[in-house]
């Protein structure tokens, strides 16, 4: 299991992120703060996931690519790209409802690549963590009706977990 990271390159308005290893939550919050500053504060005329090198991501990061997903077309961006070659990950996409909101490529189709650079994921804080955490699995409860299945008690779980540490 190799830890996980992101690199990002760009080129004329399409942001490429791509994963590598396994990601998991605690990446997840500097990479919401970096895909914020992306839709704030760049031109984002598309967003280009590519899995090719991941070998998992959790629940959290692909609550992030939906809600970052669902930002960008609220914005007028087409949909997101999902580009990947691993079919326990494409499994896993098809039942959470990904292919309805963003475009499923497989690998032979991935465009070439840029150069990249890393994406800084500093360590977050316990409150940032839980924040990103809820946003992520709430976006994925959005999907589709499996989805609010799923993480409706997890988002339930988060929340409660909030609410008892600020008391």
């Amino acid at each position: 299991m190799t830890l996980g990271h992101v690199t990002h390159a760009a080129q004329e308005g399409v942001h490429v992120l791509r994963y590598f290893g396994t990601v998991n939550y605690t990446l997840a919050p500097g990479l919401q703060q970096f895909l914020q500053h992306l839709l704030v504060d760049d031109h984002v005329s598309g967003l280009v996931f590519d899995l090719t090198a991941a070998e998992s991501l959790d629940s959290t990061n692909l609550g992030l690519m939906a809600r970052v997903n669902e930002q960008a077309r609220e914005s007028g961006a087409p949909n997101s790209v999902i580009i990947s070659c691993n079919e326990d990950i494409d499994v896993v996409l098809r039942s959470m409802g990904f292919d309805q909101t963003f475009d499923l490529l497989a690998a032979e189709q991935t465009p070439s690549n840029a150069s990249a650079d890393p994406v800084a994921t500093p360590s977050p804080s316990p409150a940032d963590l839980q924040r990103t955490m809820i946003e992520a699995h709430r976006a994925l409860m959005r999907m589709s009706e499996a989805g609010r299945v799923a993480f409706e008690p997890v988002v339930a779980c988060l929340e409660r977990d909030t609410s008892l540490s600020h008391s």
